[in-house]
């Protein structure tokens, strides 16, 4: 064998022989810029880019040769990413490219202009782009940094199942963009942090699971989707709402920090529903507080569910307040409750007795020991605060009978989370199971020092309990 047309065999550029769609396949993996960037490597690699099925930015490409990109691009784009993560992008610009992406995206289609962290710029309510229809886009996610979109107010987005917009000021009948028939196969539907949408009137077939979180200034809803599944409303209708829904399959109910009058709320027959939350209840404030009535108001209309997600939340300073727990005067027959509790340092335990005297018959608790931010280190409430002033709860009866499961998430340790866990295990006669979760700032000692304290040693008892990145305390209880 000739050693030397072996090395000149190994200088034959056969790879550029091969078809435009293995070429693409070969370039796949790489970053959507270096894949582009081939096309100067010879006349042959001039286009196999435009062969690409996916095309992933995190920045904003020049508008007129993007459009013109996307225009010439030589298959249908099963996904399109343009993430600019430092922002930069104006309505004009976005008109420009915005159609040509259309045309092409068969598949995904992700819109990010900036980060979520970024402080919001001014800009002009009269500036919006407007949002093409993609007729054959199946997921668009969209961010825009409170720049204006309006919806076409044509075409059939025939293909999509999911809508994702956060972060824009809204123009134009979203609804009528949205519902059957100009959105047929829609299943899934999230709308965060958005502006212009005083109302959404929603009439689908097909929608499944609709999120709507943080949408200012809006007012009116009206939901009539036969499968809906799953509704969640938080941070929205806050002045005088109206809101009408039928979906009489739906199975889960999130309403939180959701206020008003609710006798505006019209809610259809909904016999499958099984989980209902999360309402929120302020223990201390001012009397008739805007929140608490909007939650005892909306626990009123149920009188069995299976899963309730409560949340308790106290004040900073609350010297000055009133205790408003007598208010919460009912709740609904359940069978697992999933209490949240902020206390921000106050002793909690008489509110979350209150809770727990109204609803005895539970065979599963959830007891969750939030605080009001991630960073944010909890303190001690000062001395003579008067979230002591109920103490009934340390030597009051209480049998929970049925309550076989109990799951305590977030516990830091203090001696106010102590004193009511262990009460807690004394009402429950019946527990066959409990875990416990230590918050992430919890050590590998003091977990075992916690662990030993509330341990018992009960026949038939399964304790768990584990502290930072789901480790097992490795303790045995003392008998």
């Amino acid at each position: 064998m000739d050693p030397g047309g072996d090395l000149a065999a190994a200088g034959e550029d056969r790879l550029s022989t091969l078809p435009d769609d293995i070429l693409a396949q070969i370039l796949g993996p790489l970053p959507t810029p270096d894949a582009v960037r081939t096309s100067l490597v010879s006349r042959r690699w001039r286009r196999v880019w435009e062969f690409l099925p996916e095309l992933r930015f995190f920045f904003f490409p020049e508008p007129s040769r993007f459009r013109d990109a996307l225009a010439a691009h030589q298959v249908r784009l099963r996904f399109l990413q343009v993430w600019a993560r430092d922002g930069g992008a104006d309505t004009e610009s976005l008109a420009i490219w915005l159609p040509a992406a259309a045309a092409r995206v068969s598949g995904h289609f992700v819109l990010i202009n900036g980060s979520g962290g970024q402080q919001e710029e001014a800009v002009d309510d009269d500036d919006f782009v407007e949002l093409p229809c993609f007729p054959e886009a199946s997921a668009i996610v969209i961010r825009l940094r409170q720049l204006g979109l309006a919806v076409a107010p044509a075409g059939v987005f025939a293909r999509l199942t999911s809508l994702n917009l956060g972060r824009v000021r809204l123009h134009g009948d979203l609804g009528d963009a949205i519902s059957s028939p100009r959105c047929p196969c829609l299943q899934e539907l999230r709308l965060f942090d958005t502006r212009g949408l005083e109302g959404l009137t929603i009439r689908s077939q097909t929608l499944v699971k609709m999120e709507l979180e943080s949408l200012h200034d809006f007012w009116e809803l009206t939901v009539e989707a036969p499968e809906l599944k799953e509704l969640s409303v938080v941070h929205c209708l806050l002045d005088d709402p109206v809101a009408t829904i039928s979906a009489p399959r739906l199975e889960s109910l999130e309403w939180k920090y959701s206020a008003g009058e609710m006798e505006s709320v019209q809610l259809g027959e909904m016999p499958q529903l099984r989980s209902l939350g999360s309402l929120a209840f302020f223990v201390y404030g001012l009397p008739n507080f805007l929140y608490n009535r909007a939650c005892v108001q909306f626990l009123q209309r149920f009188r069995v569910i299976e899963t309730l997600r409560l949340m308790l939340n106290y004040l900073k300073p609350i010297n000055t307040c009133q205790y408003l727990m007598e208010e919460m005067n009912v709740l609904p027959d359940l069978t697992i409750l999933h209490l949240i509790v902020t206390a921000n340092g106050h002793d909690f335990g008489a509110s979350a007795f209150h809770v727990l005297k109204m609803c005895t018959g539970i065979r599963e608790l959830v007891l969750e020991l939030s605080l009001p931010s991630i960073s944010e280190v909890p303190t001690p409430c000062p001395p003579g605060c008067i979230c002591n002033e109920h103490p009934d709860w340390k030597t009051e009866g209480l049998l929970l009978v049925n309550l076989h499961e109990i799951k305590i998430q977030e516990l830091r340790g203090s001696d106010h989370e102590v004193s009511f866990v262990k009460r807690l295990f004394d009402w429950a006669t019946l527990l066959k199971k409990v875990t416990v979760t230590f918050d992430a700032s919890v050590t590998e000692s003091k977990a075992k020092e916690l662990c030993q304290t509330l341990s018992f040693s009960t026949p038939g008892v399964c304790m768990d309990f584990r502290y930072h990145n789901n480790n097992k305390v490795l303790h045995a209880p003392q008998d």
